[in-house]
């Protein structure tokens, strides 16, 4: 580990509740900090090593004629080629290129003509933007010093492949700007991404009549305003027949949608949180019941209501909720919400 002032600045708010922290130093490999406990040392040294070694780093207490020294390094470990999420990420390559068979429930899609180079568009184009969003946090959060994991993919048997991708923070939030900044930048950075692909995907989709036999997407705002522009006005009983590219944009919004929800510890939660601190849950259980209701014509809400709620509506506080939040925050969050509403879409999928 080569310290970096970002690093000492997240390593300090997992130490600073439990010790006050006087002076850090520098030596070699380490970061040192002059501390002493607020509380029973015994167990303020307990709950900083749990925190410590869940972010990747070890610690050890000394003791001086000024008091105590916490050195903090980090373990080896943490630096070992992260297997899993390798593994993780080539299973949700495997899992999205064969997302046909889901659609079919066998492999008769294969004989159809040009399936592999539609399979392979679908797959680059929606692994894009899955990328993008994930890094978008990832550098967001080395930017303000908040301690990353890599993504880990999430293969699944169902018809886009994949339950997208999640990213742990290692590290507590510092305050209410940092929250806003790390969670507004990767559905944002997929948003874009997302209407990229889909306005690439547009330009070779068609028209057609309605089949009522047919599985139809719903469309968002944002959506139905791109297939306007580039289509033209949609003929009563027609519909569109999305191309690869475009499917891969409509999943992309919709992952973008879902991870912008306003509860608990997604990317909503957090951008919400940081704009209006802790009545956040305030706004989150009038969501969650927009949720349960809509389940009636789309009973996929009920399955992330639960997830919701099983993890929890609240979220927890920053180290410094007090911070003020600067102007340039107030408008990601704010921008944020925006992408969330032109991206929601009542009834996802209609059968």
């Amino acid at each position: 580990m080569k310290p970096t002032d970002q690093t000492a600045q997240s390593i300090y708010y997992q130490l600073a509740d439990q010790f006050e922290i006087s002076a850090i130093y520098t030596h070699n490999d380490r970061l040192i900090f002059r501390a002493r406990p607020y509380r029973e040392l015994d167990l303020a040294i307990a709950t900083v090593q749990k925190r410590l070694k869940s972010s990747g780093f070890g610690q050890q207490v000394k003791e001086d004629d000024h008091g105590l020294l916490i050195s903090v390094w980090e373990l080896p470990w943490h630096k070992r080629i992260p297997r899993l999420n390798i593994i993780l990420f080539l299973a949700t390559l495997v899992t999205v290129y064969f997302s046909p068979f889901f659609w079919n429930n066998s492999f008769d899609f294969l004989t159809i003509p040009g399936i592999f180079g539609n399979m392979t568009e679908f797959t680059v184009a929606l692994m894009s933007i899955l990328l993008f969003h994930e890094f978008g946090h990832y550098l967001a959060g080395r930017r303000r010093g908040v301690l990353m994991s890599l993504p880990y993919f999430i293969p699944a048997p169902n018809i886009a492949g994949t339950f997208g991708a999640i990213i742990k923070s290692r590290s507590p939030f510092t305050n209410r700007r940092d929250l806003i900044e790390v969670g507004a930048a990767g559905p944002i950075a997929g948003f874009v991404v997302a209407i990229i692909a889909l306005v690439i995907g547009l330009q070779s989709s068609q028209v057609v009549a309605i089949d009522g036999n047919a599985v139809t997407f719903g469309d968002s705002l944002i959506v139905r305003f791109l297939a306007w522009l580039v289509l033209g006005p949609l003929p009563e009983g027609f519909d569109y027949v999305l191309t690869p590219a475009a499917m891969a944009g409509w999943f992309g919004l919709f992952v973008t949608m879902i991870n912008l929800l306003p509860l608990g510890q997604l990317d909503g939660g957090h951008i919400l949180y940081g704009l209006i601190g802790r009545h956040q849950h305030k706004l989150g259980l009038p969501m969650l019941a927009v949720m349960i209701a809509l389940g009636f014509w789309w009973p996929g809400w009920w399955i992330f209501g639960a997830l919701v709620f099983l993890f929890g509506i609240k979220h927890p506080p920053t180290g410094n909720d007090a911070k003020p939040l600067p102007r340039s925050a107030q408008i990601l969050g704010i921008l944020a919400l925006i992408v969330f509403i032109i991206c929601f879409i009542p009834v996802p999928i209609k059968l």
